[in-house]
């Protein structure tokens, strides 16, 4: 929520203040495309119950008042840590003060001068088959809304009808079904989050280069918008980092082109996209972990197309969590761990890197953090650039020995030895440990070692 103080200007003529500018609003609050304005009046007395409406019919609002005064009340109703808190504000002719209601917050007010008029824009129309409400005299919330009993005036909805309390309404609120698309769901990540996805209530819809070819913008705008999409969770990725170097072509199609289209198209729909992104956007010649304000400079085509790709979500404004990862494994697909059980119990002896250091990646654990917050709600205000990867520091060698030693592999030597040694068309970060503490901040999450996460990846390997 934000309470906006314009800039008056005035003298004995009169006076002026700007009321509504798109680009400082954005700039200021975030972009919101309203399509409507209205106006309305009411009298002394009148209390309108706390309304919100539900899923793709949500509202911001944007309301003034230009005559009387109103006290203008908003309750946290999304499935966070200010859940059931409220804000409640006084709009006058006089003090010109506008108060922003973002999505995910109940709405109400109480008229304190003799009448009132309102004038307010919202981003979606009216639609009454999605309107809910919390009881407005909650004693949980414990508005003051600054009238006698005997002033209060209220409409047959609110008098007649028995809204739920705000607790109840947690739980209303948690069972309306949002609709998740999940591309590259035939990936690590991908295949994590059907297994997670098979025990929501939500709809999700996994697709892969087969149903879905996101480098076609026509048919991401179709999925997106026609489908009615509220959430994209975009797990695709071309990650041959080697290959990457002689094809940039398809790496460029896949790592920006199709994460623009994605979030084109996400914002259309005023979806909200998740975008899985990666360490190496960073040179990796660092000695401190990195956070999300650090400098990227990627060393190779893998990492100048994942950039890409973030800059893409970013220019098209679209509401995005871009979170970073690294040295991504699972058991599913390719991938380093499942090459080290192969290799380890074939050969007698093996030589790892020991010079490139960062942090393994459960993809279970990122999985289990994206559906969380999905779940949850939780991304909606908390848009930004977040780092994942597990606790713990390693180089591959150790990750190797790890590997082998938790498999029983012991008859296999693994030797250290030198980038330098290991053939490779491209430079890879010498460093990629990841900070993730803003992740944890803000959402809460508690991060394994990536020790703990590896014995999980083996049950899991062993119970496919």
């Amino acid at each position: 929520m934000v309470i906006i103080e314009p800039d008056v200007f005035g003298d004995d003529r009169g006076y002026f203040f700007e009321s509504y500018n798109q680009a400082r609003f954005d700039a200021a609050v975030r972009p919101v495309r309203f399509v409507q304005d209205n106006e309305s009046k009411s009298k002394f007395g009148v209390l309108r119950g706390l309304h919100f409406q539900c899923g793709r019919a949500a509202q911001s609002k944007l309301v003034r008042v230009v005559k009387g005064k109103v006290l203008d009340v908003a309750v946290d109703i999304r499935g966070s840590p200010t859940f059931g808190r409220h804000v409640a504000v006084e709009l006058t002719a006089e003090n010109k003060r506008q108060f922003f209601v973002p999505r995910g917050f109940a709405h109400g007010f109480s008229v304190l001068s003799d009448e009132a008029v309102f004038q307010y824009k919202c981003d979606n129309l009216y639609a009454p088959e999605s309107e809910g409400a919390i009881a407005w005299n909650d004693p949980a919330i414990g508005i003051d809304w600054r009238l006698r009993p005997e002033e209060v005036i209220l409409s047959p909805k609110d008098s007649t009808r028995r809204w739920p309390s705000a607790r109840s309404c947690s739980i209303i609120i948690r069972t309306i079904m949002r609709r998740i698309l999940v591309t590259g769901a035939n990936g690590q990540l991908g295949n994590a989050m059907r297994l997670l996805g098979a025990t929501s209530r939500n709809e999700y819809r996994f697709t892969d280069v087969a149903e879905l070819d996101i480098t076609d913008e026509e048919a991401v705008r179709r999925a997106v918008c026609d489908g009615r999409i509220d959430v994209i969770v975009n797990c695709a990725a071309y990650t041959n980092v080697d290959r990457a170097e002689e094809d940039e072509a398809t790496a460029d199609r896949i790592n920006r082109l199709a994460v623009g289209n994605l979030a084109r198209a996400a914002a259309a729909a005023d979806a909200t996209l998740i975008h899985v992104s990666t360490d190496y956007v960073f040179s990796g010649d660092a000695n401190r972990p990195y956070d999300e304000t650090c400098e990227t400079h990627p060393l190779g085509v893998y990492g100048r197309t994942k950039l890409a790709g973030e800059a893409e979500v970013e220019h098209s404004r679209c509401k995005s969590l871009i979170i970073r990862t690294a040295w991504l494994y699972s058991e599913f697909g390719h991938n380093f761990f499942k090459t080290m059980l192969r290799l380890t119990a074939e050969r007698d002896r093996l030589t790892v890197v020991f010079d490139q250091t960062g942090t393994p990646t459960y993809a279970g654990d990122l999985a289990r953090t994206i559906f969380d917050i999905v779940e949850s709600g939780a991304y909606a205000g908390r848009e930004g650039v977040y780092h994942f990867s597990n606790e713990g520091v390693c180089s591959w060698y150790d990750f190797a020995h790890a590997i082998a030693a938790e498999a029983g592999h012991t008859q296999c030597t693994i030797e250290p030895c030198h980038s330098s040694e290991y053939p490779s068309k491209v430079e890879r970060p010498a460093y990629s440990v990841l900070d993730k503490s803003k992740i944890k901040a803000t959402f809460g999450v508690r991060i394994p070692h990536w020790t703990e996460s590896l014995k999980v990846c083996m049950k899991n390997l062993k119970n496919l």
